[in-house]
């Protein structure tokens, strides 16, 4: 199988793909901008332009996009790599997660030190690292009418490393903008001798809600500076809630779910087939985020026209 190589019409970084792909839509990894892959590298190189931007109606559709096409676009052999990635990972990370070697050491002279070798906390990091790339792919590629799930390409050892430290920054960054609120009200409630943590929920009801339209505008822009325009988040919100609050609440349900679900270590020792299920629904709970992800490519998709980035 030959792979084709060629300069992207936009930034001329260098693109390569399977010739099997061959007139299929792609997405440069640098600048974005999508093309037609070309039968043979002397070949023109065809752009397309994203058509949502020249609407100034939302497109209809919304929900048949969802429920209707979904399915077939995650479970499409041209993104079999990304989702098998995304589940082989989640596995990785269930049967590893628990994992701690840190130990005690002590001088001849007295005291001690501890040494720490958390591996299974590394290997969560990396793993959460590249799955988060996944995500904001899954996204960018749906936004751009890209219907089966992207082919990830990580550049080897080097390039996922830096792909994993990029990616866990700007969901750190993303988290912080959008639970800001309620640091700062648990803060003041600390502050004034008040130490429950019920009258800070509702400021971290409004972070999870405004958590998906954060992790879009990332995304799409590849600019955490959006983060700070409210106007960018309110105006899309406002005008098409009713589907927003159909996305919020996917984010949340996965959230719930993922925060609830037990690793390999909390099971251990139970027989094979708790183990089997709970691995399982590790993995259930990745398809749900591989959804909830094309489904906010498809808000953007849909209602591109109010958006002002």
């Amino acid at each position: 199988m030959a792979t084709i190589s060629f300069n992207c019409p936009k930034c001329k970084g260098l693109c390569a793909f399977k010739d099997i792909n061959a007139g299929r839509r792609a997405r440069c990894l640098n600048c974005n901008q999508v093309f037609i892959i070309p039968a043979a590298e002397d070949e023109k190189i065809q752009i397309i332009k994203p058509p949502k931007e020249e609407f100034d109606d939302p497109l209809p559709g919304f929900y048949e996009a969802v429920f209707k096409y979904s399915l077939p676009a995650i479970f499409n052999i041209q993104g079999l790599t990304t989702l098998l990635f995304i589940l082989i990972v989640t596995a990785l990370k269930f049967f590893t997660i628990h994992l701690d070697y840190s130990f005690l050491g002590y001088f001849a002279s007295g005291g001690g030190f501890t040494f720490h070798l958390p591996v299974g906390l590394v290997i969560a990091i990396f793993v959460w690292g590249g799955i988060f790339w996944c995500y904001t792919e899954i996204i960018c590629a749906t936004a751009l009418d890209i219907e089966p799930l992207p082919q990830i390409t990580f550049g080897g050892g080097v390039g996922y490393l830096f792909l994993v430290l990029k990616s866990l920054y700007s969901f750190f960054i993303v988290l912080v903008v959008v639970l800001l609120p309620a640091i700062v009200a648990k803060i003041i409630f600390i502050k004034t001798g008040v130490y429950s943590n019920w009258p800070v929920y509702p400021f971290v009801i409004l972070g999870m809600f405004l958590f998906p339209i954060a992790v879009l505008a990332v995304s799409i822009n590849k600019d955490l500076t959006t983060l700070f325009r409210p106007d960018y988040f309110f105006t899309p919100i406002r005008k098409a809630f009713r589907h927003y609050l159909f996305v919020a609440g996917l984010f949340i349900l996965f959230w719930q779910l993922q925060y609830a679900s037990l690793n390999y270590g909390d099971v251990e020792g139970r027989s094979n087939l708790v183990v089997l299920l709970h691995l399982l629904a590790a993995m259930g709970i990745q398809l749900l985020a591989v959804f909830t992800m094309r489904v906010t490519g498809l808000f953007y998709r849909h209602f591109a026209c109010y958006f002002k980035w």
